[in-house]
This record gives structure tokens, sequence and C-alpha cells, in this order.
């Protein structure tokens, strides 16, 4: 069961580690394979519906870059709070976490996290100012990268986040 678990383990770090490159890639195959390969069938809807849309990915991921860099804000206070001390020195989980090279990887994260949904913000705002030249087909797709990217970025975070407060409370 250790095998699994430490596997598992690796495959997230790593995609932590490269989560901009890998949603990047990610949001690329699907466009790709949407042009290609034709798996599933969408029924379009109307452009002022998509644009709506739009307009609650610009609320959402804002939204959500605030509550992120909150929770950014808070680890980086109880960081200058702790003394950072060596592992072997650490009195409690918190201590070992804030000495050790996780707490630059899960700033990392937040970072991440923050900087897709402001993209998501601003390529949210110019679809919205450019809808009229755009077609719906590509807005569309513009929707559902965006839709992915904020996701995607929110989970991880979370995930995060989760992870932190398990270490708390041991």
């Amino acid at each position: 069961m250790t095998k699994i678990s430490d596997k598992y383990r690796e495959l997230v770090d790593s995609y932590l580690q490269y989560a901009l490159f890998i949603d990047i890639a990610v949001i690329g195959i699907l466009w790709l394979l949407n042009s290609k390969v034709h798996l599933i069938t969408f029924e379009f809807k109307s452009k002022i519906e998509h644009l709506s849309i739009v307009e609650n990915i610009i609320g959402a991921s804002i939204s959500l870059a605030g509550f992120i860099l909150a929770s950014l804000t808070i680890i980086v206070a109880i960081r200058s709070n702790i003394l950072s001390k060596k592992p072997e020195n650490s009195e409690n989980p918190l201590e070992l976490f804030f000495s050790t090279g996780t707490y630059r990887a899960i700033v990392k994260v937040f970072k991440i996290a923050i900087i897709e949904l402001v993209f998501c913000f601003i390529i949210s705002y110019i679809l919205t100012l450019s809808s009229a030249n755009l077609e719906n087909e590509f807005l569309f797709k513009c929707l559902i990268s965006l839709i992915y990217l904020v996701s995607v970025s929110t989970l991880r975070s979370l995930f995060v986040l989760f992870l932190l407060i398990d270490v708390d409370g041991k």
C-alpha cells in the first residue's frame, strides 16, 4: 500500500511543481483534439449566453484570487511568527514545515494559482471587450479553457491548504 501512496505522492509533487506548464499543455491538447477529433459534439449556446458565463468567470476569478491571496498572507504571517529552526530542532509539525523547503513549494503553488486566476480575469475582460469580433466557437473554446484554469488552480490551492491544516492538527 505504501508503494501506491508513494507513487501518488510523487505524481502530486510533480504536478504541483510544474502546474502552470501542465495546465497550458492540457489546454493546448484539448484545443488540438477538439479541432481534429470530435469525441463529444457540443451544441453551442448563443454568444450572449457565452458572454454571460465569461462575465461570471471575471467575478469568480477575482474572488478566488483574493481568497488565495488571503490564505498566502496568513501562511506568510504564521511563518514570520515562528522562528526558523533546523528540522531536527523543531518542536511541532508547523516548525518542521517552516524549516524545510516545503514552505517555498507551498508558497509557489499559491503564487501560481494567483497568477492563473489573474490571467483568467484579464483574458475574460479581453474576450468581453472584443466579443463583437469573435466567432462563437472560439468564444466557447476560450470559455472551456477559462473554466478549466479557474477550477484546477482553485482545487490545487485547496488541496495544499487542506494538507497544511492536517499538518497543523497533528
